[in-house]
């Protein structure tokens, strides 16, 4: 059962990162991105060190949520999209960091 919600939580989350930076509307975008920090809270509750396939999912995942976001600051000539694109691909990033050396636990180079 926490599988099944660490997954739906996952899509959410995603679903979330991917409207905050396709959405132009500043009130959509704060919406979208309260429901996908919410369900990326969710998703770390939930998931285990154990989950066979879905950590490196949600690691490829979030880590292309951050390349799109970073594409879309770059070529984007609002400023709220973008504003709200280096937010998205910044926090994205950083969980697909998490997650792959907290939760995979792969070690540094360094």
């Amino acid at each position: 059962m926490q599988e099944i919600i660490s997954v739906i939580s996952l899509a959410m989350a995603a679903v979330g990162a991917l409207a905050t930076v396709a959405v132009e509307q500043k009130d959509k975008q704060n919406m979208a991105s309260i429901v996908g920090l919410a369900f990326l809270l969710s998703f770390f509750i939930n998931v285990e060190r154990e989950s066979g396939l879905i950590l490196p999912i949600a690691c490829i995942v979030f880590f292309g949520i951050s390349v799109a976001g970073g594409i879309i600051a770059i070529f984007s000539n609002v400023e709220a999209r973008r504003i709200s694109s280096v937010i998205t691909g910044i926090v994205c990033l950083c969980t697909s960091l998490i997650i792959l050396f907290g939760y995979m636990d792969l070690k540094s180079l360094l």
